[in-house]
């Protein structure tokens, strides 16, 4: 092939690699602190309107955390 082709230039296997499980279950980690921290800033931020979308974030870093967990353990049989 050619070196110009966007084929083969733009995700070049020895360049860009998927993530390893150990990588996974520091993403989960990462995520389930977050949504920890989310939930905790919105129990102390009572009476702002705004604290509803920090929870829809504490949400979506839970879902993201389950998401690099369920990753981690790799394909189910």
């Amino acid at each position: 092939m050619e070196q110009n082709d966007p084929d083969t230039s733009i995700a070049h296997p020895d360049v860009f690699r998927g993530p390893t499980p150990r990588e996974h279950r520091i993403a989960a980690g990462l995520f389930f602190g977050f949504a920890v921290f989310f939930v905790l800033l919105f129990i102390v931020l009572s009476g702002w309107w705004f604290r509803w979308v920090i929870l829809a974030l504490a949400g979506y870093s839970f879902l993201e955390g389950v998401r690099h967990w369920r990753d981690a353990r790799g394909p189910i049989a």
